[in-house]
C-alpha cells in the first residue's frame, strides 16, 4: 500500500529532492519542509513546501498535526561541516530528536524514516569488509558521523508508539545526475588534475546511484511491517584507483599524516569545509553489507558503485553540472 501523505524533512537537499520528485511523480501528495525552496526545481505537481527549521520542535510538531501525514523522511542535517558547533549539534541531533518526538505525537504517522550513515562505523584500519549492522559504532572524531551516532542511540531508547514503524538507514554516499552544486564527489573526483594515492589506506568506496535510493524507499514506504536499522549501501565496492583510472587520472602519493595537517590548515583559516577526521575517511574506505535489507526487501541493486558514479559523471556532464 502506497503512503497517503508523506513530509520529508530537508526537502532541498539533493536527496530530500529527488526523492520529493519521485513520490510527488506518483500522484502521492509530499509536504517539504526546509529553510528554504529547493534553488532549481520548485515546480512541482503534489508538493507543498513549508519554511521551517527544524530546531523548532513545537513548530515541526503543529504542521505534522496539520498534515497528517502517513509517512515522515527525517533528511533534515548538514553535510559540511560547520564551525559553529553548536548549530551543527543542533540541526543535526537536536532536529532529529524533534522530527521523531513529533512524528510520534502524530497519530497518522505510521512509519519514520532517519538517514543515518555508515560513516557512524568509523574510518578505522582494521574495519572489515562488509560491515554488518551489528558491529559497534566507532566513528572517532568525525562531528557527522559522532551526532548520526547519537541519534540512533535516541531512537533506539526512545518509547515510541506500538504502531509507529521507525526504520534507520545507514547510507553510503549517493550520486546521481540531479546534483547540480558545484563541489561534491563526483565532481571533485572527475575535475581534479590528479587523485591522491593516501600511504597505507585501503581507497575503498561505496557510491549508491540515486535510482536505487528512490526505489528501495519505494519499497520501504509500502512495507508496513519493516522496522530495524540497515545498511542503505550497494552489493560491491571500487577504489579510487579504479575510478581514476577509468578517468584516466595520474596519482600523487601522499602520507596520511600530511594530509591530516593540510585539511586542518585549510579548516582553521576557513578556506575550505575540510577536516583532518575527513582524511581518515579517505584513507580508510568504509564497506558495509546490504545483505539484511536485499534479504528483507528482496531488492537487487540496478547499479555497482562504479556504475553510479560513471553513470552521474556521464549525465552531469550532459547535463553541464559537473
Amino acid at each position: 500500500m502506497l503512503p497517503s501523505k508523506i513530509l520529508i524533512t530537508g526537502s532541498s537537499g539533493y536527496c530530500g529532492n529527488f526523492l520529493a520528485v519521485h513520490f510527488a511523480g506518483q500522484g502521492i501528495p509530499v509536504v517539504g519542509v526546509d529553510l528554504a525552496p529547493h534553488a532549481v526545481i520548485r515546480d512541482i505537481p503534489n508538493f507543498k513546501f513549508v519554511a521551517l527549521d527544524v530546531r523548532n520542535g513545537e513548530v515541526l510538531k503543529r504542521v505534522m498535526e496539520m498534515e497528517q501525514p502517513s509517512h515522515v523522511i527525517h533528511l533534515a542535517y548538514l553535510m559540511d561541516p560547520n564551525h559553529d558547533r553548536k548549530y551543527e549539534y543542533d540541526v543535526d541531533v537536536m532536529g532529529s530528536k524533534n522530527a521523531l518526538q513529533a512524528a510520534n505525537a502524530t497519530p497518522s504517522v505510521k512509519q519514520f524514516i532517519v538517514m543515518s550513515s555508515t560513516s557512524a562505523y568509523g574510518a578505522n584500519p582494521d574495519n572489515p569488509d562488509w560491515i554488518t549492522e551489528d558491529r559497534p559504532l566507532n566513528p572517532g572524531s568525525y562531528n557527522y558521523g559522532v551526532y548520526k551516532k547519537e541519534v540512533e542511540e535516541y531512537c533506539d531508547q526512545f518509547n515510541k508508539r506500538s504502531d509507529l514503524k521507525l526504520v534507520v538507514f545507514r547510507m553510503c554516499t549517493a550520486v546521481g545526475p540531479s546534483y547540480y552544486k558545484k563541489g561534491g564527489v563526483v565532481s571533485s573526483v572527475a575535475n581534479a588534475p590528479f587523485l591522491l594515492d593516501i600511504l597505507g589506506g585501503n581507497g575503498k568506496l561505496q557510491f549508491i546511484h540515486e535510482d536505487d535510493v528512490k526505489a528501495i524507499f519505494e519499497s520501504v514506504a509500502k512495507n508496513e511491517k519493516l522496522e530495524g536499522t540497515f545498511n542503505l549501501v550497494p552489493n560491491d565496492f571500487s577504489s579510487t584507483q579504479e575510478l581514476g583510472t577509468g578517468l584516466k587520472k595520474s596519482f600523487i602519493p601522499m602520507p596520511l599524516g600530511l594530509l591530516r595537517f593540510i585539511f586542518g590548515a585549510l579548516w582553521s583559516f576557513h578556506l575550505a569545509k575540510l577536516t583532518p577526521a575527513m582524511a581518515r575517511l579517505m584513507a580508510y574506505g568504509i564497506v558495509a553489507s546490504p545483505v539484511k535489507l536485499m534479504d528483507a526487501l528482496g531488492y537487487r541493486f540496478k547499479y555497482s558503485t562504479k556504475g553510479a558514479f560513471m553513470d552521474a559523471v556521464e549525465k552531469r556532464r550532459q547535463n553541464g553540472t559537473l
